[in-house]
């Protein structure tokens, strides 16, 4: 791999700040392992195996990763509990 490509697969694998996303690397070790499998079945079977159980561990490992980053967020980061951001009376103002 050349050097011009690191920065590209060291952005794939980390967040939009930088840090390292276990999610990530985990969905890419499970979809190259679900494609060396697949590719095994169908050699052997000769057809194509249902995808959905691969489809909803990978949409998992999704959904753990946004879940995680909206509760990992601090409250003062997104506003809330600020005077400007408390959006817990939302009635028109007139």
């Amino acid at each position: 791999m050349s050097s011009t490509n690191t920065p590209f697969w060291r952005a794939v694998f980390s967040e939009s700040d930088g840090t390292p996303s276990f999610s990530r690397v985990a969905t890419g070790l499970i979809v190259a392992f679900a494609m060396g499998w697949v590719t095994a079945l169908v050699r052997m079977n000769h057809q194509l195996p249902d995808f959905g159980g691969l489809v909803l561990l990978i949409g998992a490992l999704y959904g753990v990763n946004k879940f995680s980053g909206a509760i990992g967020t601090r409250p003062e980061a997104s506003g809330f509990g600020t005077r400007g951001g408390d959006r817990s009376d939302d009635r028109p103002r007139g």
